[in-house]
């Protein structure tokens, strides 16, 4: 019974292997030459385009190739072969005998060969602007929907996107289908990287365009889309926005980069900077924690309520090394106000590492003040290291202090 079981399974594995090798295409576009394979059961099908091609407005014959371009097409058993020396005159070679002017019986296949290249994206761009000229934006948009390929929609999206004549209206329902048209990210963000400034400067397109990357699944490309936007300064809603999908990413690497551009690059309200620092005290990574918490403690210009929540930011960290290197970024001889040296005690004493901790009192000691209240905050400090070792260490600056 184990040895039928096994031969039923084998033969299912057989037959899935099959029906994938009965599907398989592949193609590439490299060096202006273009390669599709087709392996579909007994039908296989390849096509190769060397140079530039245009199409006929009729979607079903050649009108021209760049000079000592080619087109080779198989179909089955069929082959046509299209060259130029001149880049005028069209040379057909149709299963095997040459000719200037195909006659009708050759028709079938150069239509098959069109419907290939126009399927894969050859002369996409004359192509879209011809149908636009037609049937405007609906007319591409529903050539679009009969395409396969993201990458050959991704083409002809691109093009609408960057079309001026395009609506705002237009543009809005052309990013709130993006999902619709393309399942790739890879696509959708070589897409809204196209969308022009003049578009995201509109409430209504800007709000499609982040509802569209949020919807990615890769971090890598959220990250270069919301870098496209950043390229001018935010608006509330959009910053709103792109704090909301940087929330909700899984690499603290992405997470950073983006924060550290949004403090660089925008004007922040209070209240947006509190939200900033909370995507901040969430992060998983204490080393990208300290990227953005150091970049901000090194503007001596930060306001006092700001440079508090950056060390309260600070105090989530699990890290006693991120922790203490933040800390001696504090540290200036030229704080004269005492309750900040004794915030900086505070904050020391919060270290678990008899080591940071003992090195980050021992630079306070050097730098503060003279004074019998800081001294007495430090010796009381000094009493939570274990370790005899650096506990001495620590006593003996704070002794010869001032």
């Amino acid at each position: 019974m184990k040895k039928i079981l096994f031969i039923v399974m084998l033969c299912c594995t057989a037959t899935q292997f099959v029906e994938a090798q009965k599907n398989q295409i592949s193609y590439s576009n490299t060096n202006n030459t273009f390669q599709l394979q087709v392996n579909n059961g007994d039908e296989n099908t390849s096509l190769t385009v060397k140079g530039d091609v245009t199409l006929g407005a009729d979607d079903k014959s050649i009108e021209k190739i760049s000079p000592n371009g080619s087109i080779e097409y198989h179909l089955k058993n069929q082959s046509l072969y299209v060259s130029t020396a001149d880049g005028n005159t069209l040379t057909y070679t149709i299963n095997g005998v040459k000719k200037i002017n195909p006659d009708a019986n050759d028709q079938a296949l150069i239509e098959q060969c069109v419907k290939a290249m126009i399927d894969y994206g050859i002369d996409a761009n004359n192509r879209v602007q011809r149908i636009f000229a037609k049937s405007g934006t609906t007319g591409v948009l529903n050539e679009v929907s009969r395409f396969k390929s993201d990458y050959v929609k991704e083409m002809y999206l691109a093009w609408l996107l960057k079309n001026e004549k395009v609506s705002k209206d237009e543009m809005v329902s052309l990013l709130n289908k993006t999902d619709q048209y393309l399942s790739s990210d890879y696509y959708k963000s070589e897409l809204l990287n196209g969308v022009m400034t003049s578009f995201l400067s509109n409430d209504a397109t800007s709000d499609a365009y982040l509802k569209t990357v949020a919807n990615m699944k890769s971090d890598y490309y959220q990250y270069t889309t919301i870098n496209n936007l950043l390229k001018s300064a935010l608006n509330g809603k959009q910053f709103d926005g792109v704090l909301s999908i940087v929330d909700h990413m899984k690499s603290d690497y992405y997470q950073s980069e983006i924060l550290k551009n949004l403090l660089n690059h925008n004007t922040i309200s209070d209240e947006k900077f509190t939200r900033l620092m909370k995507v901040v005290k969430s992060m998983k990574s204490d080393y990208y924690k300290s990227v953005i918490l150091s970049s901000l403690l090194d503007n001596k210009d930060i306001p006092n309520d700001r440079y508090s929540q950056t060390i309260a930011a600070m105090q989530g960290m699990k890290s006693d090394y991120y922790q203490s290197e933040i800390l001696k970024k504090l540290i200036d001889p030229n704080i004269k106000d005492e309750s900040e040296w004794s915030k900086l005690i505070q904050y020391a004493g919060n270290i678990h590492s008899d080591y940071y901790q003992s090195e980050v009192l021992m630079k306070i000691a050097d730098e503060m003040p003279d004074s019998p209240s800081l001294k007495k905050q430090l010796n009381e400090a000094a009493k939570k290291i274990k370790s005899d070792y650096y506990y001495g260490r620590l006593i003996r600056a704070v002794d010869k202090q001032g």
